[in-house]
């Protein structure tokens, strides 16, 4: 696992910046269906996951708002 500070300060190659927003998708539709089926604490949890990975694209320099609702639209819908 890498140290906290090592993921803030190195910089990330476009391979790993689409990793990340690929994550980022999983996270979100998973935490959908979790919230479909009434889960509370595992979509709570997912949606913590689903901050720091929103954190982790803001630091590399990948804006996206996750306040202003734009996760559904960017990452997608669930079929």
């Amino acid at each position: 696992m890498h140290d906290a500070t090592e993921a803030t300060t190195t910089p990330k190659s476009d391979d790993e910046l689409k990793e990340l927003v690929s994550l980022a998708r999983l996270v979100a539709y998973a935490r959908e269906n979790a919230r479909d089926l009434n889960a509370e604490f595992s979509a709570y949890c997912l949606d913590l996951a689903f901050g720091a990975l929103i954190q982790d694209l803001d630091r590399s320099g990948v804006s996206l708002s996750h306040e202003s609702g734009q996760d559904s639209s960017l990452f997608g819908t669930r079929h």
